[in-house]
């Protein structure tokens, strides 16, 4: 039979230790899920600070197409640059975007694909007017500039979507975390 100097300290031992354990491992899970977080709020932002450095500096060669400051073929390297560039980002938000709730609005990943469909618009609008028989000039010079006001738009909600995943992280989490799961 087992004597009670042993079963007792047994007793208090397991009776202190499990609720212990539980607190803890409470608090490894709970921190990581923050740092997690905060993580993909950090990429978004960083995803949405290099589209908008990109976006500016190709908005600034649209421009001086759109006005005719500079010849359509001086502003297609910068443009396929540009669609490379906004791919890999539209990669990298896709993986942001499996991590974070939507709440109704598009994701980073739709906002960057939105901006690639006007660096598209533009690419169309800069073939239509090297055209050489000249016949659609009109039709190109409105692609470049509908691709172009579609461009600002898409690089402002870039930037608007990166600030609310940002935002959403550094919010506190529900305190049911039944709704904190159902939410990602």
């Amino acid at each position: 039979m087992v004597s009670s100097e042993v079963v007792l300290p047994l007793v208090i031992f397991f009776a202190l230790g499990v609720p212990i354990f539980l607190l803890l491992w409470r608090v490894f899970v709970v921190g990581g899920e923050f740092r997690r977080d905060a993580q993909h709020g950090r990429a978004a932002v960083d995803i949405a600070r290099r589209a908008d450095v990109s976006l500016s500096e190709l908005a600034a060669v649209v421009d001086d197409l759109r006005r005719r400051k500079a010849g359509p073929e001086m502003s297609g390297p910068s443009l396929r640059a540009s669609a490379e560039a906004l791919r890999r980002y539209g990669q990298e938000a896709a993986s942001v975007d499996k991590q974070t709730h939507h709440s109704g609005n598009a994701g980073l990943e739709a906002e960057v694909e939105r901006a690639l469909r006007a660096v598209e618009l533009i690419e169309h609008g800069r073939q239509l007017i090297l055209d050489p028989s000249g016949e659609r000039v009109s039709e190109g010079e409105t692609s470049v500039k509908r691709g172009y006001l579609n461009l600002l738009h898409a690089r402002e909600a870039i930037k608007s979507r990166g600030e609310e995943i940002a935002a959403a992280a550094k919010a506190p989490a529900p305190a049911d975390p039944r709704l904190r799961g159902k939410s990602r």
